[in-house]
């Protein structure tokens, strides 16, 4: 436990202060157990951010790879950002990935998908910067790929991993496009049986 010397004074915005006190008197609780109560559901529920200058480095050549292919998928596509749908791309197109073998083995194709993403999204009207960024989503699935890595015990992120963070955040355009395919239920036992994994839905 640090000391009072140790902790520091943490300064809460008004509009913060206020909601914390409405529940706490709507529930009849004092504000630091509210308080306390959301943090801990915070911290709990907290997934850590991509943040490449940090995290690039876990990723081996081939996933780097993705990346670079994700960025290339998207700009004739005229879109000013790179989302699921690109990095799902980018697996299809990192043939030497497992990932690739994985898609393939159940039916996903390159040309599938970008039928697919021009059916869902379409196509920008304006060519898009060179500079594109990741869209938080896209964040979120490299950093499950980074959590996947290491409960996998793999020192690198590989390109099983960027597939398996898609399929375990359920939530972006790429689950959507396996969820149509009728596969997105069946990527991680593929992936774990090219692996020679057992599969636990558990």
């Amino acid at each position: 436990m640090p000391s009072s010397k140790d902790r520091q004074r943490v300064e809460i915005p008004v509009h913060i202060y206020e909601q914390i006190t409405r529940i706490a008197d709507l529930e009849g609780r004092t504000v630091t157990s509210v308080l306390t109560q959301l943090l801990f559901q915070a911290i709990a529920e907290y997934q850590p951010t991509w943040i490449p200058s940090k995290h690039l480095s876990r990723f081996n050549a081939h996933a780097q790879n993705v990346l670079t292919l994700a960025r290339e998928e998207a700009l004739p596509f005229n879109h000013h950002y790179i989302g699921t749908e690109h990095l799902l791309l980018g697996l299809l197109r990192e043939q030497e990935g497992l990932a690739a073998l994985a898609l393939d083995k159940l039916g996903v194709t390159l040309e599938k998908v970008r039928a697919a993403v021009e059916k869902k999204i379409g196509r920008g009207t304006e060519p898009a910067e060179e500079e594109i960024d990741y869209v938080p989503r896209v964040r979120k699935v490299l950093s499950l790929a980074l959590d996947e890595a290491t409960r996998q015990g793999s020192e690198f992120v590989r390109t099983e991993h960027i597939l398996l963070g898609i399929v375990r955040d359920g939530g972006g355009i790429a689950a959507d496009i396996l969820d149509t395919f009728g596969v997105l239920g069946k990527v991680r036992s593929q992936v774990l049986e090219l692996l020679g994994q057992p599969f636990n839905p558990g």
